[in-house]
């Protein structure tokens, strides 16, 4: 109740129930080792302490041992193809998609004013200072989905993707043009994006890029933050997460979208950071505003003009559908 009283009036009209949230959890091979076991344990009992049953996508030789778990686990495949899946069955259930990683035990926001200097020093007396919530990930989802269909633009929303978001605290809450982190987002009803089936790694680079590119902007909350571990666990994308297969994906990721746009990161080896240009951002934007104009145009177009007959067309009203 705390983190909702963060949101604006707009946004509180906006708050969706648990409800509406598709949960995925995306997974392979940890139903049988000793931290996996744990891992799998917390995620669980976080979403259902708060009334929701997530779905497993797990991998086909793994599936039973998590279902004897007594997870609603299904056969997802390999990593982008189980995103995907998460994707189709939210959108037949008319659902916002929630994917989530196995490991994460700990879902956080800090609630404070922005720094009023530059630099790390105060940043970090901002970030110190602010309040400090430990929220549930069903709370942190339905809150991303809230400041989402506030803007009625973007379709995905995540966290900030690092481990403490101090540094956060000398830019504004929200980024528009920033990536999207794959441990833990939100994607909107109606979204028409996917994941490229080509990439085994670095796949939300690219599913944010395409966000970006189709609306224009994207939303990260930049004071929510994961307790994430899947860099040193076993199983899961770890099993294929080697510097021939980093370098692979990072090649196909810069050839879609450009050495400008995707660029080496300076001090982690095997790491990008995404850059996608405001100018990018804002001719995206042009275009989606233009093609509502010209949608709006058509409507009233074909409103006003008569059939062959001669006859007026009959103008059949709808109402505005209830969030």
């Amino acid at each position: 109740k705390e983190l909702f009283q963060v949101l604006t009036p707009k946004e509180k009209q906006c708050l969706p129930p648990a409800s509406d949230l598709w949960v995925g959890i995306i997974s392979a091979r940890r139903a049988t080792k000793p931290q996996g076991l744990k891992d799998l344990i917390i995620v669980q009992a976080a979403f259902r302490a708060s009334g929701v049953e997530p779905v497993w996508y797990v991998d086909e030789p793994s599936l039973d041992a998590y279902k004897k778990l007594g997870l609603n686990a299904k056969v997802g495949g390999k990593l982008t193809h189980a995103r995907n899946m998460a994707l189709k069955d939210a959108a037949k259930a008319g659902k916002a998609c929630v994917q989530v990683s196995d490991d994460i035990s700990r879902w956080e926001y800090r609630h404070g004013p922005r720094a009023t200097e530059k630099g790390d020093e105060a940043a970090n007396r901002a970030h110190d200072a602010a309040e400090r919530y430990v929220i549930s990930p069903v709370g942190a989802a339905r809150f991303a989905l809230a400041k989402l269909r506030a803007k009625n633009g973007p379709k995905l929303a995540g966290v900030y993707p690092l481990g403490s978001c101090s540094r956060a605290f000398g830019h504004a809450e929200e980024g528009r043009n920033h990536f999207i982190l794959g441990d833990f987002f939100v994607v909107d009803v109606k979204s028409t994006v996917d994941f490229d089936s080509k990439l085994t790694l670095k796949e939300d680079y690219d599913f944010t890029c395409s966000h970006l590119q189709k609306y224009g902007e994207v939303l990260r909350c930049n004071r929510m933050i994961l307790d994430v571990a899947h860099y040193s666990n076993a199983g899961g994308a770890v099993s294929i997460r080697n510097a021939a297969e980093e370098q692979k994906n990072i090649a196909t990721l810069v050839k879609k979208w450009g050495i400008s746009t995707i660029r080496k990161h300076p001090t982690r080896e095997n790491e990008v950071m995404l850059h996608w240009p405001l100018k990018k951002q804002k001719a995206a934007t042009a275009a989606k505003i233009s093609a509502k104009k010209d949608s709006k145009a058509g409507s009233k177009s074909g409103h006003s003009s008569s059939s062959s007959g001669g006859s007026p067309r009959k103008v059949i009203k709808t109402g505005k559908l209830k969030k």
